[in-house]
């Protein structure tokens, strides 16, 4: 292998496929980057799950290929003081860079013990605008599960049906949901996508107004931008159907709005320096104008009011700050419906109208 490119290009494909690669692996080939020297450029990360490929254009006077421990390689090009770099291999398994005055000779693997990958995409194809993914992705991950005694929930429900894509994320106290329209969508799909990979894929999509294509299969999925393109495994198994949760009736309905309620909540939960159910926020409703948002711990207390315009049944209602912070932060609309059921009951919120989201958080118990 022998080429010349430019050293901010390979930065950045560097920068990407490394959001793949795995960390102190039992397999040192994974703790890889694979270059492969073709009719371009490609990189290629790997941590058994996830897979990223970048390809990138370079001068290539002869074809090969390596794999390059990532952080050495990030690292040489990182610091490299000139654009024009010079990548060969020499010996079979060492990656010699030239760029200005600096010469490195980095160790590496031969390329055939590293895993194939598959990036070829199937008939079915998704195609929307990288913000709006990446909207989506941010929107719902946040209540996505960390138990690792249900993997099932440690990914995104991506639904797709009659011209909709839906991203779904449950882990028992909270329910994030996002719907899209997708106009010309014709795939039917339920499928599991790890979170892990979701996140990666959301840093990814960089130009909100740029084509993203999503190609789903049975066994993984495969989302490309330009150049760039994220394949990984799908999660086995039934994801909870969470329309079934979502409660059909509500005593309370109150109209808010979101940066208001964000802020007072906030203030409260500096009283809260711990997720530990004894210190809530409390929710009440003494009037059909007002709210009040406080908090009480060995710390100190807040109290705040805020307007609303409420109907139904007064509540008086503990909820963990967290997780209302972390779905407000989340919502551009300037009002939103938040429902309750019974001092018990979930929360809701949802759009003044349409329903385009849909965020359920369960109370504490008191």
């Amino acid at each position: 292998m022998k080429l010349t490119c430019s050293r901010n290009q390979l930065m950045d494909a560097i920068s990407t496929v490394q959001r793949a690669v795995a960390a102190r692996s039992t397999n040192p080939v994974l703790d890889g980057i694979l270059l492969k020297a073709d009719q371009e450029l490609i990189l290629t990360g790997y941590d058994s799950e996830t897979g990223i490929e970048y390809r990138m254009e370079a001068d290539i006077s002869q074809k090969g290929s390596l794999v390059v421990p990532a952080r050495i390689l990030s690292e040489v090009v990182r610091k490299l003081s000139d654009n024009h770099v010079y990548l060969a291999v020499k010996d079979e398994t060492v990656l010699v860079v030239e760029s200005g005055k600096s010469v490195f000779n980095i160790r590496g693997y031969a390329a055939d013990q590293y895993p194939e990958l598959q990036f070829v995409e199937e008939g079915s194809r998704i195609v929307l605008k990288q913000g709006t993914l990446r909207d989506m992705i941010h929107q719902t991950i946040f209540a996505v599960s960390t138990d690792q005694s249900r993997p099932i929930l440690m990914g995104l429900n991506m639904i797709c049906e009659n011209g909709v894509l839906t991203l779904v994320a449950l882990d028992g106290f909270r329910l994030a949901v996002r719907h899209e329209e997708i106009p010309g969508m014709d795939v039917t799909a339920n499928i599991i996508i790890p979170a892990k990979a979701m996140g990666e894929i959301a840093r990814i999509m960089s130009d909100p107004e740029e084509e993203a294509v999503i190609s789903p299969s049975h066994n993984y999925i495969i989302f490309s931008k330009g150049n760039v393109k994220v394949v990984t495994r799908l999660i086995r198994g039934e994801f909870m159907s969470y329309k079934s949760i979502i409660p059909r009736d509500a005593d309370t309905s109150l109209m808010i709005a979101p940066d208001i309620l964000l802020a007072a909540v906030s203030r409260a939960s500096i009283m809260i320096d711990t997720d530990d159910r004894r210190f809530p926020v409390v929710f009440q409703t003494p009037d059909e104008d007002t709210m009040t948002i406080e908090s009480k711990t060995d710390i100190g207390t807040a109290r705040e009011e805020i307007p609303v315009a409420l109907s139904g049944d007064k509540v008086e209602i503990d909820f963990n700050p967290r997780f209302f912070m972390e779905a407000l932060r989340e919502i551009t609309d300037d009002q939103v419906v938040m429902t309750f059921s019974g001092s018990l009951g979930p929360c809701s919120i949802k759009p003044e109208s349409g329903d385009k989201f849909f965020y359920m958080i369960l109370p504490l118990r008191r």
